[in-house]
């Protein structure tokens, strides 16, 4: 098929494009070293010598994305231990979650918006970065958006091979990560949006009535699906959920980073103007071209983010939403097409490519960033370390904090200890004559102002090290990863 846009262009070439520059950007830094997460949440299980106990592993929290678990372990299987290993799965989900929000928006809006969606998802530097980490957040996008496809379309026709696949993905994108519960609670509000609607009297495209109790036959059989696929950490889980206390913290800063997360520069003057003309527009021609999927656009955006922050859980990270993020970026595309149609046929293409142009150089900076700037270099300072020519018998090297623990995961050749107290630590010392210590990401100093202070806080013992070495250690390295590595040196 051709584009009206590019007449001589055929569209599986330009999307071949897209997926070859989307794979180079992911690849670009992707064997940079582990961070905290990628380390304590996956490593630890993915490296497991059977698959059981992958299944019947969770963490101390939801750290296990259990089925992607599984994939870096077969990954790490093929290529063996090592970052391209783990991240692989990822990659892959990222790449193929492009394919699926082409081949999903090009049935409701169009082969050119469903381009743009593709291209501005191929270059998103928030898909980017979880698409190259050793998580299942590509794999919650991915899972969102064939739920989401198989569900309109099922919605639609009704039979019972879209219902299956539905209830297929809806219950893989919950074993990747439990947080695609909140598409199937925005699948169920979209659809008493469209039930009231029918009763009363708005012009919205309705379903057969059949339609709606299959939904609910599906809906239940993929919970009933992924409580089987829980079933060996379930008492875990449920013991977990125990653990989420709900906070009374504002959350304007989060949304205010959610949204510079989804849509890059918008912080900026051409921005702001930019972002804000394209949504409007495209809200229009989507509700225009098609209501229903425009309700449905609306829902998954909007109704899991107010239910999460209704109830305000500890733990609010951008990530927990990405998979509205094609979403979004459709409603951008939509936007972009929209005002191109008031144009004459010549100067369509040049409009286009204009606007695409303008909200790529928007995204440079944060494209940049998650193309050079490592997460946390784990891997580089215990390398600074060895190769400072350390001896067991005069030096020490010790780290602090919940994710100082896992600089143990690099050190092949060096003994580090974790002591509990700065007695500990003195205990420890004696004799030696010269103190390494090992800094990252230490929660009381990362804390933003208006997190809560409990999740951000770190061991009194702990505490007591970190002060002291503070103030009689020399600072003899720093990497200015997106979590800071620092590393303190004390000789007598």
């Amino acid at each position: 098929m051709q584009s009206k846009f590019f007449p001589q262009i055929k569209i599986h070439h330009v999307l071949a494009a897209i997926l070859f520059l989307g794979l180079v950007l992911r690849c670009w830094n992707i064997t940079q070293s582990f961070w905290w997460d990628e380390i304590w949440s996956t490593m630890a299980y993915a490296t497991a010598p059977a698959v059981w106990t992958i299944m019947k592993s969770l963490g101390y929290y939801f750290n296990n994305h259990v089925l992607y678990s599984l994939m870096a372990h077969g990954s790490i299987k093929l290529l063996g231990e090592r970052e391209v290993a783990a991240r692989l799965p990822a990659v892959i989900m990222g790449l193929v979650g492009i394919v699926v929000a082409f081949q999903f928006f090009r049935k409701y809006l169009g082969d050119w918006c469903a381009l743009i969606a593709a291209f501005l998802l191929a270059v998103s530097a928030f898909h980017i970065d979880h698409s190259t980490e050793a998580r299942g957040y590509s794999g919650l996008a991915l899972g969102a958006l064939l739920s989401s496809l198989y569900f309109l379309q099922a919605l639609s026709s009704n039979t019972t091979s879209r219902w299956l696949l539905y209830v297929l993905w809806t219950a893989l994108g919950c074993y990747m990560q439990i947080f695609m519960i909140m598409v199937c609670a925005a699948q169920l509000f979209f659809l008493m949006i469209v039930v009231l609607s029918r009763k009363g009297g708005f012009p919205v495209q309705q379903f057969d009535p059949k339609a709606y109790h299959h939904f609910c036959v599906a809906l239940l059989c993929a919970a009933v699906v992924t409580v089987i696929l829980y079933a060996p950490i379930l008492p875990t889980f449920l013991t977990n959920m125990g653990k989420v206390r709900l906070v009374n913290v504002s959350r304007m800063p989060f949304l205010t980073n959610l949204l510079k997360s989804m849509l890059p520069g918008i912080d900026t003057p051409l921005g702001s103007i930019m972002y804000c003309i394209t949504i409007c527009g495209g809200l229009y021609g989507i509700f225009k071209k098609n209501s229903i999927f425009a309700i449905y656009l609306l829902t998954i955006i909007f109704f899991p983010l107010i239910l999460y922050l209704s109830l305000n859980p500890m733990f609010m990270f951008e990530r927990y939403f990405i998979f509205a993020l094609p979403f979004v970026l459709l409603t951008v595309g939509a936007g972009i097409v929209f005002f191109s149609q008031h144009l004459l046929q010549r100067y369509k293409t040049g409009f286009v490519f204009l606007c695409v142009l303008l909200i790529c150089s928007i995204q440079i900076p944060s494209i940049k960033t998650v193309l050079t700037q490592d997460r946390q270099n784990y891997r580089e300072a215990l390398q600074f370390i060895e190769q400072a020519g350390i001896s067991q018998d005069t030096d020490l090297v010790f780290s602090i904090g919940y994710a100082g623990e896992h600089f143990k995961y690099y050190a092949h050749h060096t003994a580090i200890i974790f002591p509990e107290n700065l007695q500990k630590l003195s205990e420890m010392a004696a004799g030696k004559q010269r103190l390494w210590c090992l800094i990252t990401a230490w929660l009381p100093a990362m804390r933003p102002p208006h997190e809560d202070r409990e999740l951000y806080s770190e061991q009194p013992g702990q505490v007591e090290i970190y002060n002291y070495v503070k103030q009689h250690f020399q600072l003899k390295k720093l990497y200015s990863s997106k979590f800071p590595v620092e590393i303190f040196y004390w000789e007598k």
